[in-house]
């Protein structure tokens, strides 16, 4: 569940509950500068919508959740958990849901004579050589190197020379 407002001066802020984590993100833009920044708490999960109601120096988010109400404190580009807030007057403001868009897994990148992909393991290719996640690999020339650090390896090597990696 994901909810946003719009502070008025020209900045958003992104509510995000996932599991028991609550990700608060700030996006402010002026002309063509955007920016953004984002705070993760553990907060449980939610179990009502969040309510936010502005102050005179900012705004206060409350969330009911698992582990009771909490309340954050959001001035400018600050986030901060709020331990009483005191009596919240005023009328909340309205907060829009929105949908997070999934992450989508990394395509191959290839630039000059690098090539990198993550599925289903890491591998990256530079030149004549090739390194892959977790064991040591052949590159084209038919040497072998060290995973974990690049280091050349002998035929049979069962430790890399340089670093001490158990190779597989």
């Amino acid at each position: 569940m994901a909810y946003k407002f719009n502070s008025g001066t020209g900045q958003q802020v992104f509510v995000e509950n996932q599991g028991t984590q609550t990700l608060i993100t700030l996006m402010s833009s002026q002309g063509t500068q955007q920016q953004s920044s984002s705070t993760g708490f553990t907060t449980g999960m939610w179990v009502s919508v969040p309510v936010v109601f502005a102050t005179r120096v900012g705004f206060v988010l409350e969330l009911t959740t698992t582990e009771g109400k909490l309340f954050f404190n959001i001035q400018g580009n600050s986030i901060s958990l709020q331990p009483d807030p005191g009596a919240l007057e005023g009328q909340a403001l309205s907060l829009e849901e929105v949908i997070m868009p999934a992450m989508k897994p990394m395509e191959p990148m290839k630039m000059g004579n690098m090539e990198m992909k993550m599925n289903p393991t890491m591998e990256m290719r530079l030149g004549g050589m090739q390194m892959s996640m977790g064991n040591a690999v052949i590159n084209s020339e038919g040497k072998n190197f060290c995973s974990q650090c690049g280091s050349a390896l002998q035929a049979g090597d069962r430790f890399c020379s340089h670093c001490g990696h158990k190779l597989s």
